[in-house]
Formats: structure tokens, C-alpha cells, sequence
């Protein structure tokens, strides 16, 4: 294939294919639409079939971009005979993973390992190549498992190259991953190609054509052949508006059968599988429009370019678009999750039956790690809810799913428009103090949100006390759980306050099932922090930090590394500690939130100061304090001051270290209130001691303490 002006993009590619001496096994191309990522790939996986290599992989569609490892289905369907050849756990794994057996959804981490194990032992038979186009579109929890493969490629015979649209500002670059950006062409390979393809357009006509399709090949390609004169279009277009109104353009020329057949083919993934509708006559006019083309796919066609497919979408009506998305939703009777969001497009009246499936599917996908993925369908069941307390009811748990997955604003939203449709609020409120809480570390407001509404969200007012440590608020709380009928919630009171036992924690933690939800798994797991129980729950943890990221329960996973952070701290693992609160950290900021964020800095702050890091563990001292001292968080001021004392501890500095354990806890004595450093008097209640400061029986505190507890919040020890 003679590629114009990509030679240093093509020698990437093979170095890469090739396994060169010191070129990275994967490459990743990136760049705008149109200029020529899907040309490259396809030249690398020509070379690599030339090279005798199998090649496996796929394409990512906006149509599947919200159905959960689909993309994983992609990539082994035509290798699902080497199951057989991995070990019995990771074959069920997969199995269960793609629907195709039932049991408990696997974790991440399995997920991912017992995929590589199976490209590995394809890999066995010969060289592998992983190809994936459109890898933007790619569901979050296969983009996950691809990049873990990404990054073990090395001791098989396994090599990937991915097409995707530019990186985002805020996207980062993962280390070990090879990013090649495939830029516009130069002026010389512009009008070479320009040339080739249209070699009798008039001097002015090529003039304009090079200028406005800045090197763009794809717009070289097409823009002298819309149907509008190249002179007429409007300057003020962008390039791909100019390019979709070209392929609208030719659309148009077709037949009606033959627009709505490639209009259910671009809604249900770019595969063009309902081709047997059209006649060979109809495929060859959607072929000479430059629409379709033909290739190696088992469909034998593909749409010529993504913009095709948006084109065709766009033209549409929304009549037209709604009847596409049903006759979709009737195929795909045996996928629930895939006729889901079908149905969720083709329905407009109101129908309480399609609401309760597009329901129950929706809690499907929160449970396997989508709660992200879920809160659009619920959006859509509450407006096809005819009753308007049903409607309310699900418009609440798309709010809580949204807070969960850190759409904190959306959240809110949802609850200000269930409000007007709900009759008992208290699930409301609760969710809002959760926000409140979550996003702003605003533990007044939170508490007083609640406080007309006496049995209104528990669990959110033991979080809050936990964290403001103050014995009035304890003595509100403790009210409101003994009338509360969660055992769990009661347990969390008790651990918090300080009246908790170990055996309670275990017997909790051991008696939850598996498919809990993630809210109820991290907030054991941080009882079980405060009993020193940690270590025996880390796979808990794990499901927390891989299951619930991307797409899932966001707030849960940085819960998640906060919990490892304190686990590996405390194992002596200090690298990974510090690596699982930066990933904790990154999430927190990414989705604000404010109160989890602090928790990770106090952690952070720990790790330095251990080190010896002084500088470090007093910035992070400083940016807790700030936030925390107006908010009337004692349980970050004490986290914050245990940091600055070991630093100082750690330089030999003992008086500025006494000084700040005495902030803490005045030698001798367990205050019923704590001053910060600062001096700013806030209630304080020591998790390892008694209700209001009081020391357990049997428990007296050292005059000088050395070093901090496994406790987050006890510097008594």
C-alpha cells in the first residue's frame, strides 16, 4: 500500500509489529478525524498478516460505548476455542465475565490477568497482533483490561497497535505506553495526494481545496466531490461539519430502503450485518456513494469512515431514528443490557412497562461495576414512568448512583427534580447530606439538612459525627440509630464511638455477600481500619479499587485506595501506599471530591513524614488544616498534627513534636474537647478511647506517645 507521506509513521508501526530491538511492543495512534489513523492500522495489520501473524481485536462503537466489556467479546470471539487451554479459574472468569455462564460478577484485576492468559496462550501457536480501531469507543471496563494488557505485552509474542481520536487536555499518558500522534500532512504530501486522487480540478479549485483542508487527507479526499461547489462552502464551517454535510449529501441521493437499512446498521455499531436486506444492486450504489466499503470484516463491508455513520444519524429524523432504535431493541431480545438502551431511545409515550425493564437492567449494570453506565438509562425509565411516585423514586436512585460514580452536580439536579414528585423526602435528604458531605466537606450543613427529618439517613450523620467528633452531635446520632432498624449502620455508631468490638467487625464483614453493595463493603472496611482488621479484607479492597472506577462507584473506589494506602503503609510497603493514594487522590479531584481528597492527603502526609520527607508532610499538614479548621473537622486536624509531629520526630526536633502530639492529646489526659494547633477549639473524641474523651477501662495513654496507631483517628497509642 503506497501511503503518501507517512513514512515515519509506517516504520513506527513496523518497528513495532517487528518487535525491534528497543521499540516498545505497542503504539497507540492518535490524531483528528480524517487523518488517516484507520489507514495506518490498516497498513499495520496488512504488514503483520505478510509477517504470517494471526491478528486479533476489533472497533469500538458509540452504540457500545455504555454496554460493559463488550469490547472484551470483541477480542476473543474468534479465539474462544483457546479457553480450554488456560487454567479451569480463569476460564469461568471470562465465561462469566461475557454472560456465558452464570455466577458472581469476577473482579478487575481477574478479569484482566485471566485475559492476558488466554492472548498469551494464543500466542503459543505464533506471533499475535492486537489491532483496535476507534479505541475511544471502546466500553471503560474493556479500555481497562486493554491497558493492563498493554503493559505486559513483553514476555509473549503478542504486539498492539490502537487507532483513537486526539488526547484530551486532562488525559494523561501512561508510562509504557507508546503514543504516536499522527498529525496533518505537509504541503508537498497534501497536494501529491491531492493530485493522485483528483487530478483535473482547476488551479483555483485545488488552491482552495489544499487550504481548507489543512492537510487532512480525508478532506483532500472528499471535499471535491460534495455535491456543493468547493467555492460555495461557507468559511466559518469546521472541517468535520464540511465532511458530514458531504456524505449527507450523497445519503440523500439513495433510496429510502437503502438510507434505512445503513441508518439501523450506523445505530447498531458500524457492522453493516443487516446487509441481507439489501440487494447486491442497493450494496453496490451505497458503495459507489463512498459510504461503505468493502474489507476483511465478517460482514464483508464497513461504513468508509466514523463520519459516515454520524452523518447518517444526523440526516435522520427523529421519527426515523426512534423506529431504527425499535426494531434494534427487537433483535436484541437476549441481550438485556444492549435492548436496554435501545428501548430507553425508541420509546416516547409514557409506558410503566418499559420503565420497570429498562429499570431492572439499569440495577444490572450498576451491580458489574457500572454505576456510571446506569444513571442515563434511569434518567430515561423516571421520564417513561407514568406514575408520578414511581417516576420520583427512580429519579433517586439515578441520583444516587450518580453520586456514587462522583456526578455529584448531577446528582443534585435528579433530586431537585424528584422532589417534586416525592411524598416521603427523608431518601432525598439523605442522598443531598451525602453530597454535601462528599463534595464540600460541609458536615453542619449535612447534619442540619438532616435534623428535621429524624430518621432520615443514619449512615450519612455516623460519617459525619465520625469525622466532627463532637459529643453533642454523638449524642444526636446515638439517638437516631436506636431507632434505626440497619445492624450495620448500628455497628459503624458503635465502632466510631468507640463501643465497638473486633468480633462484630469480623462477623459483619464475614456474613456480607458477595454481590453487596460497594457503599456497604467500604464503609465495613473502614470499621474494620479502626479495629486493626484490615489485612484480612484486602481482596475487599481490591473489588472496591478495580470494580468501581472508570464508569463505577467512584466515590467507593477512592474509598477503595484509601483503605490499601493504610493497609500497605502499615505492612511496610510504602511505594505502593504512596501509589494507592495518588490514585485515590487523582480520582477525588477529577470528580470534587473534597472530603475523600483530605483523607488521601492526610495518608500522603503520613507516608512523607515516615520518610522523613518534613517538607512534604508539612505542606500536606497545611492544605488539610486549611480546609479542614473551618469546616470543623477535629479528625483531620488530629491526622494532620500526628503528620507534622513524626516529622518533626524524624529530625530529631522532639520539642516542636511534643508540642504538636499535646495538641492532640494533653499528656495524661483525654480532653472532652481538642484544640488544633491553630487553637481553634473543636469537640474530640478518640476512637480508641470512650465516648467524649473518656479513656476505656484498662487503657491509659502514654505521657509522650512515639508513633501513630493503625487507627486513622487515635494518636494514643
Amino acid at each position: 500500500m503506497d501511503i503518501i507521506g507517512r513514512a515515519t509513521e509506517l516504520a513506527a508501526l513496523r518497528r513495532t509489529i517487528d518487535r525491534a530491538p528497543g521499540a516498545l511492543p505497542n503504539v497507540v495512534l492518535h490524531g483528528d478525524p480524517g487523518v488517516g489513523k484507520s489507514v495506518l492500522l490498516q497498513a499495520g495489520i496488512a504488514y503483520a498478516r505478510e509477517q504470517g501473524m494471526r491478528v486479533v481485536g476489533g472497533s469500538g462503537f458509540e452504540s457500545e460505548a455504555q454496554l460493559a466489556f463488550a469490547g472484551l467479546h470483541q477480542l476473543f470471539a474468534p479465539v474462544m476455542d483457546y479457553l480450554d487451554r488456560v487454567e479451569p479459574f480463569h476460564r469461568d472468569t471470562l465465561l462469566r465475565v461475557l454472560g456465558m455462564r452464570d455466577g458472581p460478577p469476577p473482579d478487575r484485576l481477574a478479569i484482566s490477568v485471566a485475559s492476558l492468559a488466554v492472548l498469551a496462550a494464543v500466542a503459543e501457536d505464533g506471533p499475535v497482533l492486537i489491532a483496535v480501531e476507534d479505541a475511544h469507543w471502546v466500553d471503560h471496563p474493556t479500555r481497562e483490561v486493554m491497558m493492563f494488557i498493554l503493559l505486559r505485552l513483553q514476555p509473549y509474542h503478542l504486539r498492539a497497535i490502537f487507532a483513537r481520536r486526539p488526547l484530551t487536555a486532562t488525559e494523561r499518558v501512561t508510562p509504557g505506553v507508546h503514543m504516536l500522534e499522527v498529525g496533518p500532512l505537509d504541503d508537498e504530501a497534501a497536494g501529491r495526494l491531492l493530485d493522485l486522487l483528483h487530478p483535473a480540478l482547476p488551479p483555483s479549485v485545488r488552491e482552495r481545496v489544499l487550504a481548507e483542508a489543512a492537510g487532512n487527507p480525508l478532506a483532500i479526499t472528499e471535499l471535491p466531490q460534495t455535491s456543493v461547489s468547493v467555492e460555495l462552502l461557507p468559511s466559518g464551517a469546521s472541517l468535520r461539519t464540511r465532511l458530514e454535510t458531504g456524505f449527507a449529501g450523497r445519503l440523500l441521493e439513495l433510496a429510502p430502503r437503502i438510507r434505512t437499512t445503513l441508518l439501523v446498521a450506523a445505530l447498531d455499531g458500524d457492522r453493516l450485518q443487516h446487509r441481507a436486506e439489501l440487494s447486491p444492486y442497493e450494496l453496490l450504489e451505497a458503495e459507489r456513494a463512498g459510504l461503505v466499503t468493502r474489507d476483511s470484516t465478517p460482514s464483508g463491508l464497513r461504513f468508509r469512515h466514523p463520519l459516515v455513520r454520524s452523518a447518517i444519524i444526523k440526516t435522520a429524523s427523529p421519527e426515523e431514528t426512534r423506529e431504527a432504535h425499535a426494531v434494534l431493541a427487537e433483535q436484541h431480545q437476549a441481550d438485556p443490557e444492549l435492548r436496554m438502551w435501545h428501548l430507553a431511545a425508541a420509546t416516547v409515550e409514557p409506558d410503566e412497562q418499559v420503565a420497570a425493564e429498562i429499570e431492572k437492567a439499569a440495577r444490572a449494570v450498576s451491580l458489574r461495576g457500572g454505576s456510571g453506565l446506569a444513571v442515563k438509562a434511569l434518567q430515561r425509565a423516571a421520564e417513561l414512568t407514568p406514575d408520578p411516585a414511581a417516576r420520583a423514586a427512580r429519579l433517586e436512585l439515578a441520583a444516587e448512583l450518580a453520586g456514587e460514580s462522583g456526578q455529584l452536580d448531577l446528582a443534585q439536579t435528579l433530586l431537585d427534580e424528584a422532589r417534586r414528585h416525592l411524598d416521603d423526602p427523608g431518601r432525598a435528604l439523605a442522598v443531598r447530606a451525602q453530597i454535601l458531605l462528599l463534595r464540600d466537606g460541609d458536615l453542619d450543613a449535612a447534619r442540619r439538612l438532616l435534623r428535621g427529618t429524624p430518621g432520615a439517613g443514619p449512615l450519612v450523620r455516623v460519617m459525619a459525627a465520625s469525622y466532627a467528633q463532637d459529643p453533642e452531635a454523638w449524642a444526636e446520632v446515638t439517638d437516631v440509630v436506636a431507632g434505626c432498624d440497619d445492624e450495620h449502620v448500628r455497628l459503624l455508631h458503635d465502632v466510631f464511638l468507640g463501643t465497638g468490638t473486633a468480633e462484630r467487625v469480623r462477623t459483619a464483614l464475614d456474613t456480607l455477600p458477595g454481590d453487596a453493595p460497594p457503599g456497604r463493603v467500604a464503609a465495613l472496611c473502614r470499621a474494620a481500619t479502626w479495629m486493626d482488621l484490615l489485612p484480612d479484607y484486602r481482596e475487599r479492597i481490591r473489588a472496591l479499587t478495580e470494580g468501581e472506577s472508570g464508569h463505577g462507584a467512584v466515590t467507593h473506589a477512592a474509598s477503595g485506595h484509601w483503605l490499601a494506602a493504610h493497609d500497605h503503609f502499615l505492612a511496610g510497603q510504602w511505594e505502593a501506599a504512596e501509589n494507592a493514594a495518588n490514585a485515590g487522590l487523582d480520582l477525588c479531584v477529577r470528580h470534587d471530591l473534597e472530603l475523600l481528597a483530605h483523607d488521601l492527603r492526610c495518608s500522603l502526609g503520613w507516608i512523607a513524614a515516615a520518610r522523613g520527607d518534613a517538607d512534604s508532610a508539612r505542606e500536606y499538614s497545611r492544605t488539610v488544616e486549611q480546609w479542614a479548621a473551618p469546616r470543623g473537622s477535629a479528625l483531620h486536624l488530629s491526622l494532620a498534627a500526628r503528620n507534622l509531629a513524626l516529622a518533626a520526630m524524624a529530625h530529631g526536633d522532639y520539642e516542636t513534636a511534643y508540642a504538636h502530639w499535646t495538641s492532640i492529646s494533653p499528656p495524661g489526659v483525654i480532653p472532652r474537647t481538642w484544640r488544633s494547633p491553630r487553637g481553634r477549639s473543636s469537640s474530640w473524641s478518640n476512637p480508641r478511647c470512650g465516648p467524649a474523651g473518656r479513656p476505656r477501662p484498662g487503657h491509659t495513654p502514654p505521657p509522650r506517645p512515639a508513633w501513630p496507631s493503625a487507627r486513622p483517628g487515635c494518636a494514643c497509642t
